[in-house]
């Protein structure tokens, strides 16, 4: 049997680590694989765990060499998922969840059929949300204002993405717990089928 592949998507700085993060505490069954980058760490990222975090010359060879299922570039930064552990999970009937920029689900929707969820701001001032967000998220450090005006324009075009998806969720500001639950009744459901 063929496991299933999640991904979590959407507009930038809306939430999608911190709701990964307790769909994983609350369904230790998912797997979970780190993408590849070549941004710096975060000061609470761990390598490995949340991604590998490579220079540009490595992770242009891995393109080259056909090791990543997906590729983008997000605010001037290569992001890629490994192949390998993905397809090798899915062939043992293990389930993934993982986080993915909207530009790498589109680069799989033929070859893995994964269930897409789309998590999107809740209806309001887009860039007070996003300042607010990053502001708030301790993992981030200082943010240059050129940093925050550059989220803001990739979270209105990331929108335009939402129609793709099988599922959208709303993480309402302040109440992140309403998309987590969300989510997890998603994935408890496709596992049902």
């Amino acid at each position: 049997m063929k496991g299933k592949l999640f991904i979590l998507s959407g507009q930038s700085g809306v939430g999608k680590k911190l709701i990964l993060e307790k769909v994983r505490e609350h369904r230790p069954d998912l797997v979970r694989v780190a993408s590849y980058t070549t941004r710096e760490q975060r000061p609470n990222e761990i390598p490995g765990e949340d991604h590998y975090f490579v220079y540009r010359e490595k992770f242009e060879e891995m393109i080259k060499n056909g090791e990543l299922m997906e590729h983008a570039v997000v605010h001037n930064q290569l992001f890629g998922y490994p192949k390998k552990p993905i397809d090798d999970a899915l062939g043992a009937g293990k389930n993934i969840l993982i986080e993915m920029d909207v530009q790498g689900v589109t680069n799989i929707w033929d070859k893995y059929n994964p269930v897409t969820i789309f998590i999107s701001y809740q209806e309001g001032d887009l860039e007070a949300l996003i300042r607010n967000r990053i502001k708030n998220d301790p993992g981030r450090g200082e943010v240059p204002e050129a940093d925050i005006q550059e989220r803001i324009v990739t979270a209105k075009r990331e929108a335009t993405y939402e129609k793709n998806y099988k599922y959208k969720v709303t993480n309402p500001e302040g109440h992140p717990e309403v998309a987590i639950a969300e989510v997890e009744n998603i994935i408890k459901k496709e596992l049902a089928n």
